[in-house]
């Protein structure tokens, strides 16, 4: 395992600077994560607007 330049007292095979750079990394991971979900219930809502426009337009 890599382990950062001054990292710290080594904790669970890492050192404290590792763990909070990872701890970092997970962060963007999170936000990136609500935002796809964000967009797909945008995506959802669309559609099922759209849906019901198009068979009122049927009728």
């Amino acid at each position: 395992m890599y382990k950062m330049p001054g990292a710290g007292v080594d904790v669970a095979g890492g050192g404290v600077g590792t763990l909070a750079a990872t701890g970092a990394d997970v962060g963007w991971w999170l936000i990136l994560g609500a935002l796809l979900v964000v967009l797909g219930i945008a995506a959802v809502i669309a559609a099922r607007r759209r849906n019901r426009r198009l068979a009122r337009a049927e009728d």
